[in-house]
Order: structure tokens, then C-alpha cells, then sequence
């Protein structure tokens, strides 16, 4: 019972920070992957990525580290606050969303601390409530020039979108789930081969929450452990372009059963994933990998998925005021209802973003995302689109306007709603 990749298309959300920023327009899964698809070979610069020292936050210097503390104030409108097709109910919200943040200075290895919350809270919709938060500690042992090794420890109070597939449909309380995260890895960086590997250990525990009759529902079924490994060889055929391989592992541990008398969704995972990550000239860059993934449940009231995985992201420089993404998904992951045992995952989503000046940045996106249940007729298909821009003031505050729609067609017996939100949301963003 995962976020299906619905939340991965973060096309409503719009990266505030005043420097240089990651544009993404598929979000991570719930489950991050263990090594995400890398591509940047310096030669390339999007319009997110560039430098504008003017307008960048310089941080206070603590010893051998910079801190960087930051505080995000938006205010939003919703003209349909609980995403449900019949009686909506629009509302206002505000946003209130302060971090910090502790990188260390030194010329070899890395250490990192950050810490921040974000609390949403509606004038009249009090139910749809957020108070999320997280705090991250993560560095990089530089063993030689070619060996490193690095860990993560991470804990997170998070808010399951609604628009999820594998959330309950007459939720009228925010879903909220704490996730704690522990990883380590390595990598090796020759002059053509790369390799790396990762073990990760996700814990999830889910709240309870409200029905609109106001009943209680219970999430305790949807708590679980997963172990989760990765693997991956890369050698580079050339300069700008390498192939690789890509191999992983996931053992998914659910707490309880999903009810009295009725096993739970325990499940291993087993993928393989081969392609080509490139960086060529002053055109494009980006990654694309096609393989295979195979889940086999341990209770044999579910069926077993497997079929095509896939993943890519594509950069294209249309000029060097215009960066042209695209991303594009295929995973699996778990059901909600009866005796499903999980659905198909594919997405793609697009987002142009253009410099009109030096400290003016506009962007546009659209995706799309289809859910396809496995042993059921239920289909659910996604349409997102938005539009917004940063304006930078100065080093030390910037302004941020997005304004979006999301719109949820079903089909079959998957017991989802259909429904269509639009939102806007204007931000103020102070750091040092």
C-alpha cells in the first residue's frame, strides 16, 4: 500500500529556493530508489541549476560549517479542499515552513544536518490539516580518490497525497505517516567503470484517521519494514555517453495482517534495469533505462506482478534561457482493496522552464499518470497541469506564484473517486 506515482508528479509544487535548484517533475516514490539515475557531467546547466551568486544565499559560517536557515510563508486557495467529486468545498489555506540547514566546508568528505517543518492549515476545512516535518543527517567517507562510502539516518512526519491510489477514498482527515530511513552505500569511480551499491532499511507507521461519517478508520494494516538493496556497473563507451546495469532487491514486511483471519500484502521484489546515461554537447542530457521487475506475494490469495520497469530523464537546452524535462516512470505498487495485490505505475510529466531576466524564472508543467490494477478491472487515470513563476529580490527573499489543476478519472471496480481540484498558491521565501 505505497504512494503510486501520482505522487511522484510534484507539478504543483514549485522549488522556492533563491539558488540553485533541482527541477522535478516526477517526484521521488515513497520509496526513493536506491540510486537515483545520474547523468550530469558538468557540461551541461539548466536554468534551475545556474549560478546567480547575487541572489543566492551566502549562509552564517559555524566553524568548518555553513548553516542556512530559511523560512517559506505562502498563503493558497482550493476549490475543492477534501478532492472528492460531489460536494466540494473550496477553502483558503496558509503555509508555514521553516528549515535549517548545516554543510560541512571541508576539502575532503561531506557531513549534512537539516531540520524543517511544514504546516498547512485551512480557514475552514480544519480536518485537511498538515503537520508535517523531518530531520536528515547524511555524509560521504572519502576512502581514496576512487572509493567513498556514505550514509543516511532520516526520520519524516509526512502527508499521503490524496489523489493516492493506495490511500482510503472516504478519508476526510489528511493522511499522515511517519517514515524512518537508514542507509548506507558505496562507490567506485575508475577511469570507465563506476559501480555502486546501496542497503536500505524503510520503516513506515501510518496514523489513524477520520471517515466523513465519522467513523474511525484504522492504518495499522498499512504499516510495514522494507529491506531493500541495489546494485549498479556503468562503463563509459565514451566520454559523454556510458551503459549500465542495474540490479535490486526489496522484502516488504507488513506488521499485521490486513485483517482478522486474512494475510497481509508481504511481498520480495526482484528488478533488472539496463540503459545509457549521455551528456551530449550543448543539446541534451538525461538517462533511460528499460528492464524487468517481478513482485511474488507470500500469501497466495495475491497474485503475483511482474512486467516492464522502466525509468528516464531527459534534459533538453532549447536555448540557454529555455531547459526542456522530461521524466517518465513505470513501477509497482501495492493495492488497497480486497484481495488486489497491486497495480501497475506508469507516469510521465513535462516541465519547461525559461529565464525571462536574471531573477525571473518561469515555469509550466504537465503530466499524466495511469494506474492499471492487477486481477481487477479498476483504472485510474491522472491529468496535471500548472503554471508559475519566481521572482528573486535579493539574496535573502524571493516571491513565488503557482497556480494548477488536477483532474482524476476511474474505471472498473477499484472503488476510487473521480475528481477535478484547482489550486493557486502564492509563497514569500526569507533566508540568510
Amino acid at each position: 500500500m505505497r504512494l503510486p506515482l501520482v505522487a511522484l508528479m510534484g507539478v504543483l509544487t514549485m522549488p522556492l529556493a533563491l539558488g540553485a535548484a533541482q527541477a522535478q517533475t516526477i517526484e521521488d516514490n515513497l520509496i526513493l530508489p536506491n540510486l537515483p539515475l545520474e547523468y550530469d557531467r558538468g557540461r551541461n546547466v539548466s536554468v534551475l541549476q545556474r549560478e546567480r551568486p547575487e541572489y543566492q544565499a551566502q549562509g552564517i559560517r559555524a566553524g568548518s560549517f555553513l548553516v542556512y536557515p530559511r523560512l517559506e510563508l505562502s498563503g493558497g486557495f482550493t476549490d475543492n479542499a477534501y478532492q472528492i467529486e460531489n460536494d466540494k468545498q473550496s477553502d483558503a489555506y496558509a503555509i508555514i515552513a521553516p528549515s535549517v540547514a548545516a554543510n560541512s566546508n571541508w576539502a575532503t568528505h561531506e557531513f549534512n544536518l537539516s531540520a524543517g517543518a511544514r504546516l498547512r492549515r485551512f480557514a475552514s476545512e480544519t480536518p485537511r490539516n498538515e503537520t508535517n516535518y523531518t530531520i536528515d543527517a547524511n555524509g560521504r567517507l572519502d576512502a581514496t580518490r576512487t572509493l567513498t562510502f556514505n550514509g543516511l539516518l532520516r526520520t519524516a512526519r509526512a502527508t499521503e497525497p490524496r489523489s493516492s491510489a493506495a490511500s482510503p477514498q472516504d478519508a476526510a482527515e489528511a493522511i499522515q505517516f511517519q517514515q524512518t530511513t537508514a542507509s548506507v552505500g558505496s562507490a567506485f569511480a575508475g577511469s570507465r567503470i563506476r559501480g555502486q551499491v546501496a542497503v536500505t532499511v524503510d520503516e513506515f507507521s501510518f496514523s489513524d484517521v477520520r471517515a466523513f461519517s465519522g467513523a474511525r478508520i484504522s492504518q495499522a494494516n498499512r504499516d510495514q519494514t522494507l529491506f531493500r538493496t541495489t546494485a549498479r556497473g556503468e562503463y563509459a563507451v565514451s566520454p559523454d555517453t556510458s551503459v549500465f546495469l542495474q540490479g535490486g532487491f526489496v522484502d516488504t514486511d507488513y506488521r499485521r495482517p490486513l485483517s482478522i483471519g486474512v494475510a497481509n500484502r508481504d511481498s520480495k521484489e526482484f528488478s533488472i534495469i539496463g540503459g545509457a546515461s549521455f551528456d551530449l554537447s550543448s543539446l541534451i542530457r538525461g538517462g533511460i533505462g528499460i528492464g524487468y521487475v517481478s513482485r511474488n506475494y507470500d500469501a497466495r490469495i495475491y497474485q503475483d506482478i511482474s512486467g516492464l520497469a522502466a525509468e528516464a530523464r531527459l534534459e533538453y537546452f532549447m536555448t540557454q534561457l529555455t531547459t526542456i524535462g522530461l521524466n517518465v516512470r513505470r513501477t509497482v505498487q501495492d493495492s488497497f482493496f480486497g484481495t488486489s495485490s497491486g497495480f501497475f505505475a506508469t507516469a510521465a510529466a513535462l516541465r519547461v522552464d525559461h529565464e525571462l531576466y536574471r531573477n525571473v524564472l518561469l515555469n509550466a508543467q504537465i503530466g499524466y499518470e495511469q494506474d492499471d490494477f492487477v486481477n481487477n478491472s479498476g483504472k485510474s487515470k491522472i491529468l496535471r497541469y500548472s503554471a508559475g513563476g519566481r521572482y528573486l529580490l535579493n539574496r535573502n527573499v524571493g516571491l513565488g506564484l503557482l497556480v494548477g489543476r488536477d483532474n482524476r478519472s476511474t474505471s472498473g471496480s477499484a472503488a476510487l473517486q473521480s475528481f477535478d481540484e484547482t489550486r493557486a498558491l502564492f509563497s514569500v521565501v526569507l533566508q540568510r
